[in-house]
Formats: C-alpha cells, sequence, structure tokens
C-alpha cells in the first residue's frame, strides 16, 4: 500500500478530505484523511480531551497505484485550483515514514494520549505507556503541567516536531469530556510499557533517557506461573541502576 501526503492550508484538511470523497471514485484509493493528535485541555476546572490535526494542513492518502488517482485528481475544478495556485502539493511518503505513522494512529487515525506514570514521588523513572514510546529518542521537552510532550523525528525528509498529549497517574480516573460526554479516564491498557528516565544535568535542564521495555502480565489475582507489573518494573530499574 502507497502513502502520499497532500499539503495544503491549514485549517483546509478536512474540506480537502471532504472533496476528495465526493468526487473520487473509492476504487482508485483505499483511504482518505487527517491524521489527529489527541491532547488533554483544561478549561476552568474541567478535563476536555480534543482532537487536532497532528500535522497542520496535512491530509494523507493510500492506494494501491498513482497514475488514475492524480489524473483525477488533477480533473476536478477546486482541487486542480489548489494545485495551480501553490495551495496544494502532493508528496509519496517513504515506507518507513508510513509504517510509523499506521504504528502511532492505529486504524481511526489518532494519535491517543500517551501515560506517563511516575514509580514513586521522588523516583527518576516513569513508565510511559502509548504513542511517546515510540518517540522516546526524540524527546526535546515534557510539560507535565500542560500534559504535552515535545518531539522530535525526521518524516518526509526533515526535521518535524510532533507533540503529543500525555496523560499523569492523577488524571487516572477522573471525571473528563470526551468529544463533549462525560467519561472517566481509564488507567493504561497495554501489554508492554517503556521505562523512561528523567534527570537534570548540571544546568538544571531535565534529560530524557528510554532504558528498557517492559512486560506487562495481566494484574488481578496472582498465580504461582505469574508476575505482577511492579515486580517487572523494579527488575527493570535494577538493570538500569546498574547501568548508571
Amino acid at each position: 500500500m502507497l502513502w502520499y501526503k497532500l499539503k495544503t492550508w491549514y485549517g483546509g484538511e478536512e474540506a480537502l478530505v471532504k472533496e476528495i470523497r465526493r468526487t473520487v471514485p473509492p476504487y482508485l484509493y483505499q483511504d482518505v484523511f487527517v491524521i489527529y493528535n489527541e491532547r488533554d485541555v483544561r478549561r476552568q476546572e474541567r478535563v476536555l480531551i480534543e482532537q487536532k490535526p497532528l500535522f497542520r494542513g496535512c491530509v494523507f492518502i493510500t492506494c494501491e497505484g498513482t497514475e488514475s488517482l492524480f489524473r483525477r485528481l488533477e480533473k476536478i475544478p477546486a482541487i486542480n485550483r489548489l494545485i495551480a495556485t501553490g495551495y496544494l502539493s502532493m508528496f509519496p511518503l517513504m515506507e518507513q515514514d508510513a509504517e510509523f505513522l499506521e504504528t502511532i494512529s492505529g486504524k481511526d487515525h489518532v494519535v491517543r494520549a500517551s501515560y506517563i506514570m511516575r514509580e514513586s514521588a521522588e523516583s527518576v523513572y516513569y513508565r510511559v505507556y502509548g504513542p511517546l514510546e515510540y518517540l522516546l529518542d526524540g524527546i526535546e521537552k515534557i510539560r507535565f503541567s500542560s500534559r504535552c510532550a515535545k518531539t522530535h523525528k525526521k518524516l518526509w525528509g526533515e526535521d518535524t516536531v510532533i507533540p503529543l498529549g500525555i496523560l499523569l497517574d492523577v488524571d487516572v480516573n477522573t471525571q473528563t469530556f470526551y468529544n463533549g460526554v462525560e467519561t472517566v479516564t481509564a488507567p493504561p491498557k497495554a501489554d508492554h510499557c517503556t521505562i523512561l528516565e528523567i534527570r537534570k544535568d548540571e544546568t538544571g535542564k531535565n534529560t530524557y533517557r528510554a532504558c528498557e521495555t517492559v512486560t506487562i502480565f495481566p494484574g488481578g489475582e496472582q498465580d504461582e506461573n505469574s508476575h505482577s507489573q511492579d515486580i517487572c518494573v523494579n527488575e527493570v530499574h535494577k538493570k538500569a541502576t546498574m547501568a548508571v
């Protein structure tokens, strides 16, 4: 499956998606979509989960072949005008870029908020669950108060800033409004997490280091053949401490 990025103006992403779905026969492409980013927003003591485009002005389209699709796109008046005036351009994605985007956004094309769970009040180790696990090497800064991690990754041949939403221990089991519906923030559900070490350097700036990925065994009642998540994490901490 081939991925293409359609670059248009910020705010015009959904309009472009609707135009393609309305005018292009579905047999010419598999899917056309915007990749959204899930962010935790706090307004007047209310926690809202909002979705914003992860890449401003970017629409993605997947297809088996491109020649027929491009010919059809160029015949659509609205799209042809955008191309002619420089407000729309199309680029093929490298296979590794497409695989990365598919991994972090899933089938619904939404990058969910990642969980960062501190081991204890004084610990420098955190358990990371979710899309942020795939970007730990590119972390520039984690803003815990605003629930955001600023990361970098090389995509489509250039350094790209990827801001990810995060959730903390204190956010679990709290009342949240998701797409306008009141709900409760559930704890992370995953079969693995990655241990992140956060320490301050001599200038007081936080440094970030991924230690190890941990397999999480089912919780609840334990039998003699199972282990608790805490035991797994503690073992990783021993290894990480010895490495330091």
